[in-house]
């Protein structure tokens, strides 16, 4: 008697697709996912973009490098779910799928949106704000890019910019912004002002002190209260400085190429 032998199946290859992910897991996963999202959108639009715009105190340069870089975090955020999207139809996923495409559905109509807006705010040529913004954005703005600080030049500067902040800080408290005042408050510390002669050679000081310069709102230029402080510590380093009727700001920076301590505005 001969016995036959069941030749035993060959085993298949695990495969992500070959079975399907469980559905408490798969929505322990898909949920969370589309929850972190929304809110990751809601707080980069009101704390991250809106800030950013807030301290932009209506200098239209600073509110379009806030929109740009908001469009550029939400296209970041939109290519990462789809990306999740895409693990999650290879895994058969299907409720983490769905709340990708969820998020990412919002994340389009926000920078739809966004993008609408800037087109609205910046005619020109179609498409030109679509393409390499961001990048653009910083090549036509590398004039107002400080430059960069020694370490040495930077402590210096840092030690500066200590003592100017308690007179700002004490001229804010006290309603007092005008460029005379705030003048002559930093002259009273020791601070000597930066004079030039007729050929426009440096005769000596450091201190600069000016209004906060024009700006256009909705059809004209205005000029708001406040004052701009610049003093240059060394060829490498200054101390920018403001104080107006909302807040007052102290910081260190290299110098603009054509602006010296102070940020040149917006022209080319």
């Amino acid at each position: 008697m001969t016995d036959s032998l069941t030749e035993p199946r060959p085993r298949r290859g695990w495969r992500p697709w070959s079975r399907r992910t469980s559905r408490g897991a798969d929505l322990a996963i898909g949920i969370p996912l589309l929850l972190l999202g929304v809110g990751w959108l809601a707080l980069d639009y009101m704390f991250g973009h809106g800030m950013e715009v807030w301290a932009a105190q209506g200098d239209l340069d600073r509110i379009d490098a806030a929109d740009l870089a908001h469009m550029a975090r939400i296209q970041d955020y939109l290519v990462a779910v789809l990306v999740v999207a895409v693990l999650g139809l290879v895994f058969r996923a299907r409720w983490t799928v769905l709340s990708q495409l969820l998020a990412a559905a919002l994340a389009g109509a926000l920078l739809v949106t966004a993008q609408h807006s800037w087109d609205r705010s910046h005619p020109g040529p179609a498409g030109a704000a679509s393409e390499g913004m961001v990048s653009r954005y910083r090549e036509n703005n590398a004039f107002r890019i400080p430059g960069e600080m020694s370490p040495a030049s930077a402590r210096d500067a840092q030690k500066e910019a200590d003592r100017i902040d308690p007179v700002l800080k004490r001229l804010w408290e006290g309603g007092t912004w005008d460029p005379k005042s705030v003048r002559a408050a930093l002259l009273e510390v020791g601070f000597q002002e930066e004079r030039f002669g007729p050929n426009s050679e440096w005769l000596g000081g450091t201190l600069s002190v000016r209004d906060m310069g024009p700006r256009f709102e909705t059809d004209h230029y205005i000029t708001p209260e406040g004052a701009l402080v610049g003093v240059s510590v060394h060829d490498d380093a200054c101390v920018t400085a403001f104080v107006q009727k909302t807040n007052y700001q102290v910081k260190t920076n290299g110098p603009y190429p054509e602006g010296g301590c102070f940020e040149p505005p917006a022209g080319h």
